[in-house]
């Protein structure tokens, strides 16, 4: 008996410290790509037929990344890393149709954003990724009564964009 408790003390103490040391290496903190911690966004350029369409997506992208805290959004001297944006598309057509009769209308439509993204390490002088897509889509009706709204689209639109963006730049480690 006294036997197999030392055996079972024994084969407990192994695994608290096989436990104990598997964990050692495990980090529960983030890492940014490049280590960056703190971001410079300047206004995107806007290459769609879409007027001052980069000033409410440029102040997007910063509340969003604002909001999500993991980089600090400061000006481009004071910047380790610098996010340079395009906008090359911005759609809002129709998607769905109804048919009345002999008539044709649209029902629901969808608004896409794309950007043509780059994130450029001031400090290595290089860029960390450069020319990633990120596009997004949300679809909405003229109908005020639904919940789906161009606005709730919108929102949509620009939240998945900040997580593309952030997907780029954050990695959980």
């Amino acid at each position: 008996m006294l036997y197999s408790l030392k055996r079972l003390s024994g084969a407990i103490l192994v695994s608290i410290i096989a436990v104990s040391l598997g964990c050692g290496y495990y980090r529960t903190t983030s890492r940014t790509a490049g280590d960056i911690k703190r971001i410079a966004i300047p206004y995107l350029a806007n290459e769609t037929p879409e007027p001052d369409v980069e000033i409410e997506i440029t102040q997007q992208v910063i509340d969003g990344i604002v909001k999500d805290n993991t980089l600090k959004v400061v000006s481009k001297e004071d910047a380790d890393g610098i996010l340079e944006a395009i906008i090359i598309e911005y759609r809002n057509v129709p998607y769905t149709f109804s048919e009345s009769g002999t008539e044709v209308q649209a029902e629901q439509y969808r608004l896409t954003i794309t950007l043509k993204a780059s994130l450029f390490d001031t400090s290595k002088n290089e860029y960390i990724w450069q020319d990633k897509k990120i596009r997004s889509s949300g679809n909405y009706y003229l109908e005020t009564t639904s919940q789906q709204t161009y606005e709730k689209a919108l929102e949509d639109v620009y939240r998945d964009i900040v997580e593309g963006i952030l997907s780029l730049t954050v990695q959980d480690w």
